[in-house]
């Protein structure tokens, strides 16, 4: 027994000496610290990545689990977390809500997944979420972007990674009505959680900068006829068009507007994520916001690109966008935080997690960037950017024009969000 001891007390100091002392990136570090504290179980930690890979996010779900496997085998090579192997399980819970719930439910009660990431759809993220909630699993939301996700969809156990529509759009209607002595706008919106979410924290963006709203076109979810979308806008004489189509809808939407219309009226969309731009290169695109692209020259950018090309520069997205980017961070906060927490008691990663900070370098953005721990949604920096549809190849479409400190793009109603307490929460230990 007091050999056992003396070997368990010494792995501790071992792995507590190794994290403070040994040379090697963040990962490195933090997989040290607590290792003996886990040891006993041996057991695996169990993440579900969840994205719809089918239908019109497909590509934008297989740039996700990019991102979280780059993150976890980081973290693998450097001996896992709390000595423990991460393992990765997709599973799609496609775009119905019910049936994502059904997903969730699954994952936690039967196959016992530790911990949830993914979503891209804010309507399955708010679903799954909230099966978490009752459950107590954490669940890391990488990539969908509606407001509501950090306001009335928020959750104890949900942390919200991705920007949304209001930092973007309070970014670019600012910069589109500035020199504009009309300021006509009208909203083009996408009639789910998401797009209505949009449009709400738009209408106040668009008081606030001097605007005036002349109308609103629905767009189906689905969007079968995007021509009739177009001649319905086009009835509404406007200024500027504030466009809230998401995932390939964009594609089919943009495909059918002749380039002198985005010329002569200033249309913008929210966010324009790099799958939506790749298989479609020769479409124009309107002023755009992102959370990252592959050629900022940030600290730290150049050999995110690096390791990315070496393991999927053979593939379909041969480049990494901002969502792969978004999905890598995300995944790498969950892992870093069990580590500082030495346990995988769900309280005590929210804990961390709602301290969770990162350097601009760390980020590869301008900026550095924080957990709200009142909406538990990432601050962070906005880029409004260009497309141009007659570049050589993909990766050299994207023009970076401007950057957005966090402090300037924040949603006011991330201030009031309600999050269940914590007393509240179940205690949950994978």
């Amino acid at each position: 027994m007091k050999r056992t001891l003396h070997l368990v007390v010494g792995a501790v100091l071992a792995a507590l000496v190794s994290a403070l002392v040994a040379p090697g990136d963040q990962a490195s570090r933090l997989a040290g610290i607590g290792a003996a504290q886990a040891a006993q179980s041996g057991e695996s930690i169990v993440i579900a990545h969840v994205a719809p890979t089918t239908g019109r996010f497909a590509l934008h779900a297989e740039a996700d689990r990019r991102g979280t496997e780059m993150a976890i085998d980081e973290f693998n090579a450097a001996g896992g977390v709390l000595g423990r192997e991460i393992v990765l399980i997709s599973r799609n819970p496609s775009l119905d809500e019910k049936q994502a719930a059904l997903v969730a439910e699954e994952l936690i009660t039967r196959t016992k997944a530790g911990f949830m990431v993914g979503a891209i759809s804010s309507g399955v993220a708010a679903s799954m979420s909230a099966v978490c909630q009752k459950y107590g699993t954490l669940f890391i939301n990488t990539n969908s972007s509606g407001p509501s996700e950090s306001v009335e969809n928020a959750h104890r156990s949900k942390f919200t990674f991705d920007a949304h529509g209001a930092n973007f759009y309070r970014a670019l209607i600012k910069y589109a009505l500035a020199n504009r002595k009309s300021k006509r706008v009208l909203l083009l919106t996408e009639e789910n959680t998401w797009g209505k979410g949009n449009a709400a924290a738009t209408r106040q963006y668009i008081a606030e900068y001097g605007g005036t709203v002349v109308g609103e076109v629905l767009a189906p979810e689905s969007l079968p006829d995007p021509l009739d979308v177009l001649r319905r806008v086009a009835a509404i004489p406007a200024d500027v068009v504030v466009t809230s189509i998401s995932g390939d809808n964009q594609i089919k939407l943009f495909a059918q507007i002749a380039p002198q219309t985005l010329e002569r009226q200033s249309w913008i969309v929210g966010e324009v994520d790099w799958e939506e731009l790749y298989p479609a290169p020769g479409t124009p695109r309107p002023l755009f916001a992102t959370t990252w692209s592959w050629n900022l020259t940030t600290p730290g950018t150049a050999e995110f690109v690096a390791r990315y090309r070496k393991r999927y520069g053979h593939t379909r997205l041969d480049y990494p966008g901002d969502v792969t980017h978004a999905a890598y961070l995300a995944t790498k906060a969950l892992l870093a935080a069990i580590a500082r927490a030495g346990t995988t008691d769900n309280h005590a990663v929210i804990a961390q997690l709602e301290k969770y900070r990162r350097t601009a370098s760390e980020g590869m953005q301008n900026a550095d960037a924080f957990m709200d721990p009142v909406s538990h949604h990432v601050q962070q920096s906005i880029y409004i950017a260009r497309w141009n549809p007659r570049a050589i190849s993909p990766e050299h479409g994207i023009e970076i024009l401007g950057h957005i400190p966090p402090e300037q793009s924040r949603f006011a109603r991330e201030r009031t969000t309600r999050l269940e307490p914590l007393s509240e929460t179940p205690h949950y230990m994978p």
